[in-house]
């Protein structure tokens, strides 16, 4: 049969024809790995499959049901993520009008989380609940007429009567072994760019070497998901694999954790040195700090590692404690200083606006990144989703600690503010969330760490590439322009000590 795949266009290029900084860096850096697993299953069983990446591609509902209508599928395939379920929807009753009699199915996280919600939606006839790849063969089996639909395990569907149907719940993919590489030929490399400042060497590609996490943060909707692991020796067979038909030259392992504990990550390590492929390719990863220690991270370093990114989230340990993060400000403090002194240019995830959080706890914990012997961090804005320990809290007690400023949850959410927690306005939030960029780099180290990696030209038109990103992050401006580096340098200096006034006033 011929199947379609679609990661689904992207809400903004929908609305305005283009993407701001953050959508165009962020969304749109690495190639849709899950759908490309599920057509590198459909392709092994003898079937032909097609991938548009609607997001990467730029296309908005329109320009998808073009590209679908071009390929005459059988059976269509729609990921669905809560950020972009709006246009999803869009997309199915669009697909649906063009092509009425060919069968939608969805599948991914916004599904698999809310599932009576996400299909009564009509345009979708099936729901993929869970991992997708052997339910969606089974899936084909039945539009061929192979298979009863009540006999694919692991799906949803709308009864006669108007109800929903479930099938028997999947298990999960144990042996992830078993799986073929994704069908990343399906797709066009050149349409995905690293974030400039995340480019170590080109072509950068992503893989995932793992799958769910055995942690519970609140704000996660993989708290708790049942974690398993490729082999070493699969994990750096994918390696040799990128490296020869791609050319290769950095990957980022995109992994929730990559660094689930340390016999793991050395048996990969030593697996990559021993086959050579660390003189070949370098590599970035996720790590939790408590996992990490000095003597690991030199191997990674020696593996080939250019950078591990470590998810603190708040400098506050009374807010860490309330996410169930499970570290202290000490052990990440010991965990990045660690990995700053073997040279893996350490980078932090951070949020603010986390439930608990005050003016005061978000001042802290942007003092505490500066601490830090960080080189870069993203920070976001707590967005409150679907099936995740926050929203159960949430439902259960939500007037004791915020209130929802913003019901759509979209590709901005975490960018702008949804959730807010009591003692804060909208637009303070966001102004704390630039306001923590731009202290954590307009300063005299941080700008020193980036200039000892300019090397190239090459090197200084990445930073160049990076400006509108830059000047959206630090001053929700779309366009980078002088008088922000002047203004930026004297709130660094000052350590705006005028917005200081200003808020305190309010």
């Amino acid at each position: 049969m011929r199947v379609m795949l679609i990661n689904p266009p992207i809400d903004q290029v929908l609305e305005e024809g283009h993407a701001n900084p953050v959508t165009t860096f962020l969304f749109y850096n690495s190639a849709p790995l899950g759908l490309l697993y599920i057509a590198a299953v459909l392709e092994r069983a003898g079937h032909t499959v097609a991938c548009v990446d609607a997001a990467a591609q730029q296309l908005n509902v329109a320009g998808t049901v073009k590209e679908v209508e071009a390929f005459r599928p059988d059976v269509i395939g729609i990921g669905s993520f809560t950020v972009t379920f709006e246009t999803c929807k869009k997309l199915g009753a669009a697909l649906k009008g063009a092509l009425p009699g060919v069968p939608i199915v969805l599948g991914s996280y916004h599904v698999t989380l809310v599932p009576e919600e996400a299909m009564a939606n009509p345009q979708f006839d099936v729901g993929v609940l869970g991992e997708g790849e052997h339910t969606m063969l089974e899936l084909v089996e039945h539009y061929e007429g192979k298979r009863e639909l009540s006999d694919v395990a692991g799906v949803i569907f709308r009864d006669p009567a108007g109800g929903f149907v479930y099938t028997t719940k999947r298990a999960k993919v144990r042996d992830l072994d078993e799986l073929p590489f994704p069908a990343r030929h399906l797709l066009p490399a050149n349409i995905y760019r690293p974030v400039p400042v995340d480019e170590h060497s080109f072509p950068k590609f992503a893989m995932i070497t793992s799958r769910g996490c055995p942690h519970a943060c609140a704000f996660c909707q993989k708290s708790r998901s049942g974690y398993r692991s490729h082999s070493p020796r699969y994990i750096v067979d994918e390696i040799e694999h990128l490296v020869r038909d791609f050319g290769v030259r950095d990957i980022a392992f995109v992994d929730s954790l990559f660094c689930a504990n340390k016999k793991r990550v050395y048996a990969i390590c030593d697996e990559m040195i021993r086959r050579g492929v660390h003189k070949k390719v370098s590599w970035t990863c996720s790590s939790r700090v408590e996992v990490v220690d000095k003597p690991l991270l030199a191997r990674m370093k020696e593996a080939g590692c250019w950078r591990t990114r470590f998810g603190v989230e708040s400098g506050s340990d009374k807010v860490l404690d309330f996410i169930s993060k499970g570290i202290t400000k000490e052990k990440i403090r010991a965990a990045i200083t660690a990995a700053h002194e073997v040279g893996l240019r350490p980078k932090a995830f951070f949020m603010v606006g986390h439930m608990p959080d005050t003016r005061e706890t978000i001042l802290e914990t942007i003092e505490f990144a500066k601490t830090l012997p960080l080189h870069d961090v993203t920070v976001q804005i707590n967005t409150l989703l679907p099936e995740t320990p926050q929203m159960e809290l949430w439902e259960r007690e939500g007037e004791k600690w915020g209130r929802i400023v913003n019901q759509t949850n979209n590709e901005k959410s975490f960018w702008e503010p949804t959730f807010v927690p009591w003692g804060l306005e909208p637009d303070e939030l966001i102004e704390l969330h630039r306001r923590f960029y731009r202290e954590f780099y307009f300063r005299p180290v941080t700008m020193a760490r980036h200039l000892e990696q300019v090397q190239s030209w090459r090197d200084v038109a990445k930073y160049v590439q990076a400006g509108s990103l830059f000047s959206f992050l630090f001053f929700n401006e779309h366009k980078p322009s002088l008088w922000m580096l002047k203004d930026a340098l004297t709130k660094a200096a000052a350590g705006d000590a005028a917005l200081d006034r200003a808020m305190a006033a309010r």
